[in-house]
């Protein structure tokens, strides 16, 4: 008696496609959710932290998530002194300004609280006079 495996295959491509479309969007969710996003039901979907709009649902496929700039205004974090606030995609970072850096010899910071931008010519002249870095 010949069993036929169609049934069972066809089943089983059902199963794995929609395995598939869960582990992409969760149950239910919105398939054409713009990049820089995520579903938040069959219908909606929310930008990521760090691009507009963050706190509108997106309804509809032609929406769009756009990088907020925090380095201008009216957010314009601030770095502090001798800093520069550098825009990325979703996010930002702080720099010493050219001539200074950071105590730590870092290159990035996120804020003014962990700056510890200080002149070049300053601290290669504190070592000149036998200070070590950590010490002033």
């Amino acid at each position: 008696m010949a069993v036929s495996r169609r049934p069972v295959a066809l089943a089983l491509c059902v199963f794995l496609s929609l395995c598939r479309a869960g582990a992409q969007h969760g149950p239910a969710c919105a398939k054409w959710c713009p990049p820089n996003s995520v579903c938040v039901s069959g219908t909606a979907c929310r930008c990521k932290l760090g691009f507009s709009p963050p706190d509108k649902l997106i309804t509809s496929p032609t929406g769009t998530c756009d990088d907020i700039n925090e380095c201008a205004a009216p957010l314009k974090v601030s770095c502090g002194k001798f800093a520069d606030c550098e825009n990325t995609e979703g996010s930002y970072y702080c720099t010493c300004s050219p001539g200074y850096e950071l105590e730590s010899g870092g290159k990035n910071f996120s804020n003014e609280s962990e700056n510890t931008c200080r002149a070049i010519l300053f601290a290669v002249t504190l070592q000149h006079l036998g200070f070590q870095k950590g010490q002033v």
